[in-house]
């Protein structure tokens, strides 16, 4: 699986470059002009603002756009950029709603943290407990419904019908996927903190041209995690879907 996915990025480098850039090349401009040109008290909420907001409504456009040319190119269908960005404009709404779901339950811990951070001792070391535990039952549902992407945009599935399916497409497949999402995350968080240190060791390459490139890498190297997924979806679904992805 893993094979596949490098092999289906390096081969389709240009289209998913070009996909994954089309929102995140304006995010990571704005996000970097903020940081060198126009810094703040409040410069990392603001960055953290901004970039949840790009993951809630932008990014399900450009995981849809990525997914139908997945489809097409397993289906051995002619596949363009504007093709894929006006098929997955059509799925873009549902799996918007579905994404926004899904980052409010992984910013749960985050919260509880926040909250117990200046409670008192007994408080701290029981809320640690139950948001460890949290933080657990969140990574079982991560898996749990990993390929709910792929349901709502190639399966055409309602947000609300998406997340018994997925967790229906999942079955036999968690323990596959969990591997492969850790060693994808392994991978980009290293290839992300070298070139953190990098940055930090020559002061002189810490400039604005360099850091939108290296992000927009970090980008586009993100597209593993969407392009395995799919192969998991479609090593289960791939025979039964139609020609196109769904548009409902």
């Amino acid at each position: 699986m893993l094979g596949e996915t490098f092999r289906l990025l390096a081969t389709h480098l240009h289209l998913f470059t070009l996909i994954s850039l089309t929102v995140w090349l304006p995010i990571h401009l704005l996000l970097n002009y903020l940081e060198f040109f126009e810094p703040g008290e409040d410069t990392g909420g603001r960055a953290l603002r901004i970039v949840l907001t790009a993951q809630v409504v932008l990014d399900p456009f450009v995981v849809s756009a990525m997914l139908a040319a997945l489809a097409r190119i397993k289906q051995g269908s002619p596949v363009g950029y504007w093709q894929s960005l006006a098929e997955g404009f059509a799925a873009w709404p549902r799996l918007m709603v579905v994404r926004f779901v899904a980052v409010w339950v992984l910013l749960l811990p985050s919260a509880g943290w926040l909250a117990i951070y200046n409670a008192g001792p007994v408080i701290q070391l029981v809320g640690g407990l139950v948001l460890v535990a949290l933080s657990l039952l969140i990574m079982v549902l991560l898996v749990r419904f990993a390929l709910v992407d792929s349901v709502v945009v190639l399966g055409g599935a309602s947000p609300l019908g998406a997340w018994r399916r997925a967790a229906q497409v999942t079955a036999g497949q968690r323990w596959p996927i969990l591997g492969t999402a850790a060693v994808l995350f392994v991978v980009i968080f290293g290839l992300a903190v070298i070139g953190g240190q990098a940055f930090r060791s020559v002061p002189g390459a810490n400039h604005f041209v360099a850091r939108v490139l290296f992000d927009c890498v970090l980008a586009v190297s993100q597209s593993l995690f969407t392009i395995a997924l799919f192969l998991f979806y479609w090593r289960r679904e791939g025979r039964a879907l139609p020609a196109t992805p769904a548009a409902t």
